[in-house]
């Protein structure tokens, strides 16, 4: 396939996943907004239920994000394009767990939507993404160094938090509390944390200190994924605050930092991406 060719091609995945972003957009809303203001829907414990409310509000919070961003990618953003990516990567995330560990609910045909379509835009998306042409939007002063250090602490958090609640088991016979809690056979946090996010943190590190555009790329999606993840935990820590239960004050914290962090280290990362035409200027 001759270079014509294969950018009419990447141009066509790209508008491919951009029409079903709007799909996703109109899906999760309803999802999130029956969840969050019609909480019988969920059929978890107390301990889980807030914590599904809280997710939800930040899943509304971010699709009001998406929406503008969505447009300007349209347009051709560089940056928008990237943190476009990142948001897709949350509600994906999102779903995936809804669609696997939620009891079963009305909302289960949605879930399982949102899981395909979600999935489908990222496939198309990445496989259209012409990630060289998108490194010279990423000025000298792009800190690489900083967000390579903040890829491999999450990568590391995450390890050993998950770590903490897994190995008692192998060691004392002790099951997780967030299983004992939420009485679920497994806990799909530690799947998509330790089976996903940790290897796309390393491998998004690694191509970032090797100069690679792909590395820009991916590092663009785990920090977007990052804040989104610390604000989704710390709403979920709320809303069971609010509910009246005990909340862990450590992983309150934890969350707090993460928020924080990820919110700072994307706002540092993109604002150093311009559109092409100002980088080539």
């Amino acid at each position: 396939m001759n270079a014509p060719a294969r950018a009419e091609a990447s141009q066509r995945r790209m508008a491919i996943a951009q029409g079903l972003t709007m799909a996703v957009i109109a899906l999760a809303a309803f999802a999130a907004g029956v969840g969050l203001f019609v909480p019988s829907v969920y059929r978890e414990t107390e301990w889980v239920v807030p914590q599904n409310r809280g997710q939800d509000l930040v899943t509304l919070l971010a699709l009001l994000v998406l929406m503008p961003v969505l447009a300007a990618a349209r347009r051709g953003s560089p940056r928008s394009t990237l943190v476009w990516l990142g948001l897709v990567g949350y509600l994906a995330y999102t779903y995936t767990g809804a669609a696997f560990a939620y009891g079963f609910n009305v909302l289960f045909p949605v879930y399982v939507a949102l899981f395909a379509l979600s999935g489908a835009v990222l496939i198309a998306a990445l496989s259209g993404i012409d990630a060289h042409a998108l490194l010279p939007a990423f000025d000298a002063g792009t800190p690489r160094r900083g967000v390579i250090v903040f890829l491999l602490v999450l990568a590391a958090v995450l390890t050993l938090l998950w770590a903490s609640q897994i190995v008692p088991f192998y060691t004392r016979g002790q099951l997780p509390e967030m299983i004992v809690k939420a009485k679920t056979p497994t806990v799909f946090v530690y799947v998509l944390d330790l089976g996903v996010v940790v290897p796309l943190s390393l491998l998004a590190a690694r191509w970032l200190a090797q100069g690679r555009a792909w590395g820009h790329v991916l590092a663009g999606f785990v920090l977007v994924k990052a804040a989104t993840m610390g604000l989704a935990l710390l709403a979920m820590t709320l809303f069971a605050w609010r509910a009246g239960l005990a909340v862990d004050l450590g992983l309150s914290a934890a969350w707090i930092a993460l928020a924080a962090a990820g919110l700072a280290m994307s706002w540092w990362f993109f604002r150093h991406c311009r559109g092409l035409a100002a980088a080539r200027g």
